[in-house]
């Protein structure tokens, strides 16, 4: 299998956001954008396949590795691989690929974060260096889109967390600041318990509304004139900004289940981003994006 074709298999299939928002890039920047989806995936990943922390510390250890081999243009990996042509052409710095490596190490490590400084600096390393490579590859000039990329990697990395919040704590990790969960009066258990949905909806209200202040800040920070070229990431920020608000809908009722979007109604909300950009605005939560 071509390198591309991995990543894009990892990340990309049919009907989901990231198709829908690569479908919409620049086709010049949609292959080295599929490759940092694929690695940011490859990395965080780690965590959740291992039950050794030992096996993880080797598995991130070998990556640490293979950004050397990056580095020197000798990657071994079909993602690397496919990351090699895209950074060399834009003569983008490698070296803070590392800081998805730091994520994926602090949930081996810790797995809960104690407040909010701590979770923010999970984020801004899991998802940070992607982003920010991510609008240098799709041809903006200057630092125009930089807040942009800032923002809507936060924005990102909050929601995947609420929306797969009882994958998370079924498996020990816990994406909600301790302290947040204290004052609240529950502990990581009353997640996924029924006696306690009031209390738990209200809190995880709480982060839904985080995570969409994020992603209308991503929005409302990138001028017009960058718009069509960061199209890729202003997908990314209208679906999921549409995800938490169904998440709203149902009470985010995430302990219970997972609420998805349909390919058609990813389809139309990617289509009517990349057409009319100027036209993305921050709304109010109830309103269709």
């Amino acid at each position: 299998m071509e390198p591309v074709e991995y990543c894009r298999r990892k990340v990309a299939p049919d009907g989901s956001s990231t198709y829908y928002a690569l479908l919409f890039a620049p086709p010049a920047a949609r292959d080295g954008l599929a490759a940092l989806a694929a690695y940011r995936a490859e990395v965080l990943e780690i965590p959740r396949e291992v039950s050794d922390p030992g096996v993880g510390a080797v598995k991130l250890n070998w990556w640490q590795e293979e950004l050397e081999r990056l580095a020197a243009g000798a990657p071994r990996h079909p993602v690397s691989q496919a990351l090699l042509p895209a950074l060399e052409a834009h003569q983008l710095e490698m070296d803070r690929l590392g800081e998805v490596i730091e994520a994926s190490r602090m949930d081996l490590e810790y797995g809960r974060y104690p407040t909010l400084r701590e979770l923010t600096l999970y984020c801004h390393r899991a998802g940070g260096a992607v982003a920010d490579l991510a609008w240098r590859m799709t041809g903006s000039s200057g630092l125009e889109a930089a807040p942009f990329a800032h923002d809507l990697a936060m924005g990102l990395e909050l929601t995947r967390m609420l929306r797969h919040l009882r994958r998370d704590v079924r498996a020990g990790r816990l994406y909600i600041p301790e302290d947040e969960l204290t004052l609240s009066g529950l502990g990581s258990e009353d997640l996924l318990a029924a006696d306690q949905a009031d209390a738990v909806r209200s809190l995880l209200s709480r982060q839904g509304n985080r995570a969409r202040q994020f992603l209308d800040s991503a929005i409302t920070r990138l001028p017009y004139s960058a718009r069509p070229a960061q199209a890729y990431g202003l997908v990314l920020a209208v679906l999921h900004r549409r995800l938490l608000d169904d998440m709203a809908a149902d009470g985010y009722a995430v302990a219970e289940r997972q609420v998805h979007l349909t390919p058609l109604r990813k389809l139309w909300l990617a289509w009517r981003t990349a057409r009319r950009p100027h036209k993305v605005h921050p709304l109010p939560e109830s309103s269709s994006t």
